[in-house]
């Protein structure tokens, strides 16, 4: 299983619902499952609770607040 880690500044507010989201082209990442965890500040994963919007060309996830996240494919 590969992965991508992505900072809390990858995050672009959504002033219309006050959430944050991050899109990820399915050509960076293909087109099977996909899993999200949270880095912790001492470099541990713990699980995370996000909303994945799956469609044909990419991957949106939404969160209430930005996270350091690991994306893994």
């Amino acid at each position: 299983m590969q992965f991508i880690e992505f900072k809390k500044e990858h995050f672009i507010q959504d002033e219309k619902n006050g959430k944050y989201f991050l899109e990820i082209p399915k050509d960076e990442i293909g087109f099977g499952d996909v899993k999200l965890q949270k880095k912790n500040d001492d470099g541990t994963l713990a699980e995370i609770d996000a909303e994945i919007i799956n469609d044909l060309r990419q991957i949106k996830i939404i969160m209430e607040n930005p996270q350091d996240i690991r994306v893994n494919f």
